[in-house]
This record gives C-alpha cells, structure tokens and sequence, in this order.
C-alpha cells in the first residue's frame, strides 16, 4: 500500500466515456496506473446528454441543489439539481455528476450540428453559452459529494487532482469556503494544465461575476487576476501544487516575456513566485502495440526486433482505404494524425508539402483530421491536385487512425507548440519514426536516437527533415531500424503510466500533502 492511500480526479473528459482532447488518456491512463499501485481512485465526471442511461440507473449516492448565477451580470440565479451516480470502471470508481445542465449537452464542450438544427444561434464546433456554470457545478458537485457520501463507499481522498482550467477553482474554493475547509484539511490539492494556451484557461471576464460564480472575496479572487480577468490556473497555484504536461513545456512557460505562448500566464506564475513543475504524460501502449490483437490490425508485426512484414500489410490495407496508388518503386510514407490548426502546424505542413510535392518528391502521404474550413479546403485541394500521392480524410477516426500509425513510416507533428504530444509516443510504438519540431513536450524526441526533430519552425526546417527522412529510407535503412527500435523500446522502458506515476506524480502528490494541506 503506497503512502497515498486515495486519489480524486475532477475532469471534464475521461477516454470510453467523454472524449474531446488528449486530457481524456491522461486521467485515465494516471487513474488505473493508480489503482494498479494500491491507491484508492476515484474520477468525477459530467453525465453529459450522450452517455447512455445505464450509467444512471438505480439509487444516486449523493443528491443536492447548486445555486449559481445564470447571466454574465449575475441579475438572476438558478437552482441545478444535482443527482451522483457511481459505478466501477477497471478499478476506478466513476462518479457522475447528473444535472440538468450537463444532461442536456450532446458533446463535452462544443455544439453539434444537431444543436444547430434545433437552434440556428449554436454553431457547430463553438462551445457551449453557460460553459462557466457547467465548470462550476462540476466542482462544486465534487466538494458537495465528498460531505455527503459515507466512506465505505469511497474513502476521504488523500489528494484531490484537478484538471485544467475546468476544476481549477476548486481549490481556492476547497480552502477559503468554510463548508469545505474543515472536511478537506487533511486532503492536499494538485492542478495539472494540460495546455496553457489562449483560449483554454476557462477565465471570467467579470470580476463580479467570478464572485458569484465561486462564492469567493474579491481578495481572493485578485490572487487570479491578469488585467480584468480572473483566471482560474492562477488562482490555484496560491491553493495547490501546479503541474503542466511535460517539464519542457513548464519551462517555456516560466520563460514567456508577455503572452505569446499563454496569454501571460506563466509570466504571471514568474512575476508572483508560483513554482510551475513538469511531469510528462505516459501511455498505456496496448492499444497501439502492432504485436498484439488489441491494435486490430490486418497483420502484427514487431518494431523491437524490425519484423516489419506486417507494417507492409498494413500499408496496402490503408491504401485501398484512402486512394494511396501503388508504386514499382517503393516510396517513403508520411503521415498526420491530429487537428488541423495553427498550434498543430498546420499552415507549416501546408506550404511543405505544397514545394516537395510540386517538386516531384518521392513520397507519399495522408492526413487525417479536421479543423478550420479554410484549412481543410486548402488541404482538400493540395490533395486533388496530386490525388494517389496525398490522401485527406476529414475527419477523426479511431480505427482509421490506428492503421495509419502502422502503415507510415514517418510521423509529421509541426506543432507550433505542444504542452506534452502524445502522437509521437503513439508513433514510435507503431514502429513510424516521428519528425517533430523541437519545442515544448516534443524535446522528448532525441534527433537520430529516436527520431527526426527541427528547431525552427518554418515550411524550409520541415521539408528539409522531410527529404532527410527520405534519403534515409532510400539510403540507410540501417539507420532507421535502428531508430525504430530504440524509440520501441524506451516507451515501454520509460513512458508507462505506471512509471510516470510512481516517478513523477506520487512525488508530486507527497509534496501536495507536506505543503498544502491544513493540518
């Protein structure tokens, strides 16, 4: 039994229920890595309107009523009737906060076209009017559980882990509220940003309005506030112990001069003395693992010793699957999995492979994923003009996305930063030697060691590895096996969640408890 005998998760996303972003794999990736280690978990999680009704069937475990405000001035409140539910999931207890609010929702944070044919004001892909209240009920939802339930249920947590901008008033509101302050001072707080970005912190515009939406004083609320606004990851690093995704990332945060990375976040963290530490995700490889019947794919193959007869097989399955034509003279396959933006490179990967394929470059290549219309449209016509060679598919699917890995034989990630990167993992199990662009939680690539990386980040820096990665393939094939299987084997040697937790994130949860608890 390790010394931290209970962990709560509080997150908008968990992978097989809710699943939007890379936070999903992270939570539960780190949850049952934690209950492999001994440690009681537990995951509270919106019951969104698309998770099916058994999840909220039999008795509730906790029910209660959560005033907030409804309109940005606060000039009216509504009472959200809130009803847990708890089942088991691997291990992991699963609590869901089912409410009116929540329920209502046909995607985690965005609408759907079915939203918009409904109501003509809620556009496809742009998120959710009350997003605030929604933030707040799940927190509160939490804390009001944890006074409600019996502990033979699920024990008093030791650590309660946020998850970015979404749970990160808890711990302020954990710690400065009377009703939660005594229940929980034995119980340390942990935040972890999974990205920093403009446009993810979940910050209030309105001072007063954060008031009424956390039942915080104002001086508390001023320990959060960049300009007018109050953000909610800066508020938490006077409450808990923050974490970002990778210790690069934590760095470049720590170094930003004004807010070209996060609005000015981490130069607030910087100026006000708030210690920002790094943990970089794990993975939990079977999924993707082409040894074993759980990648579901038309033939295994091995990457650990170069047995890649099956990376073959696949390549001619994805072929007939995306309109890739075959060649007499083998060509190198490139690949993009991922959404199609500017913080992923997109514009970057554009204008290279627009110069390589007009050059007549032996390669191939196929992307999958959506994003900007713009973008898509810009892709969509690259790939017309030079159909057989590059294959757009826009949209995600998992599937499809699973025999991409297997069938390329590089990984394209010209990310203009990326907090962790879990591509580039996913990459190297499947045997597809990643070419990154060296910035944030990508540094984990090693140039040559375990794949292809830039430090500029320009269309010229990724189209020089891009014709690098191809005269490897045509010239030094020993090279890139030896890249494959060292780049295998150091995900199952180092990046597990089993030994993030026990490396990274149990140290940081026993420093939570020294510093950040009451008593």
């Amino acid at each position: 039994m390790t010394d931290i005998p209970s962990v709560w998760h509080v997150t908008r996303e968990y992978a097989g229920l809710a699943e939007a972003g890379g936070i999903k794999d992270v939570v539960r990736g780190l949850a049952e890595a934690s209950v492999r280690a001994g440690i009681e978990t537990s995951v509270v999680l919106p019951r969104y309107g698309f998770l099916p009704d058994t999840l909220t069937r039999g008795t509730p475990v906790a029910e209660f009523q959560i005033s907030l405000p409804d309109h940005d001035r606060g000039d009216q409140f509504f009472d959200e009737p809130v009803r847990m539910f708890s089942h088991v999931e691997q291990g992991v207890r699963i609590f869901l906060v089912d409410s009116p609010r929540y329920a209502s929702k046909r995607n985690v944070y965005t609408y759907t076209e079915a939203d918009h044919a409904s109501n003509e004001w809620q556009k496809p892909g742009t998120g959710h009017w009350d997003s605030h209240q929604l933030n707040l009920i799940l927190q509160r939802a939490t804390l009001e559980t944890l006074l409600a339930i019996d502990e033979h249920l699920a024990p008093m947590p030791r650590i309660i882990h946020c998850h970015d901008g979404h749970a990160a008033f808890l711990p302020a509101i954990a710690r400065e509220l009377v009703r939660y302050r005594g229940r929980l001072a034995d119980t340390g707080l942990v935040l972890t940003i999974h990205n920093a970005g403009k446009g993810y912190h979940q910050e209030v515009w309105d001072r007063g309005f954060a008031r009424l939406l956390t039942g915080l004083d104002p001086t508390v609320l001023a320990k959060g506030s960049i300009g007018r606004t109050v953000d909610p990851l800066l508020l938490a690093g006077s409450y808990a112990s923050v974490v970002t995704v990778s210790e690069q990332y934590a760095r470049e945060l720590l170094a930003e001069r004004a807010d070209e990375l996060s609005g000015g976040l981490g130069r607030a963290f910087r100026e006000r003395g708030i210690d920002l530490r790094g943990v970089t995700n794990g993975l939990d490889p079977s999924p993707w693992d082409p040894r074993g019947l759980a990648a579901g794919l038309p033939q295994r193959f091995d990457p650990s010793t170069g047995d890649l007869a099956g990376k073959r097989a696949c390549r001619e399955a994805l072929a007939s699957r995306v309109g890739l034509s075959r060649r007499a003279t083998p060509a190198p396959l490139f690949a993009f999995v991922g959404r199609l933006t500017g913080q992923k490179g997109i514009d970057i990967l554009l204008e290279a492979l627009g110069s390589l394929l007009s050059e007549g470059a032996m390669l191939q290549c196929v992307v999958l994923g959506q994003g900007e219309a713009a973008d898509e449209q810009r892709m969509a016509g690259l790939a017309r003009a030079h159909a057989g060679t590059l294959s757009f598919v826009p949209r995600y699917d998992a599937e499809l996305s699973r025999l991409i890995y297997a069938a390329s034989d590089f990984f394209l990630v010209p990310s203009a930063y990326e907090p962790c990167g879990l591509t580039d993992f996913i990459a190297q199990i499947a045997g597809s030697v990643p070419i990154v662009h060296r910035v944030g939680g990508l540094v984990k690539v090693r140039d040559g060691e375990t794949g292809l990386s830039y430090d500029e980040q320009s269309a010229a820096a990724l189209g020089g590895q891009i014709r690098r990665a191809c005269g490897l393939f045509q010239d030094h094939p020993e090279v890139l096996e030896r890249i494959r299987v060292t780049a295998f084997n150091e995900i199952f040697r180092l990046h597990t969640w089993d030994r993030v937790l026990a490396t990274g994130y149990l140290p940081e949860y026993r420093t939570a408890v020294e510093r950040w608890t009451l008593r």
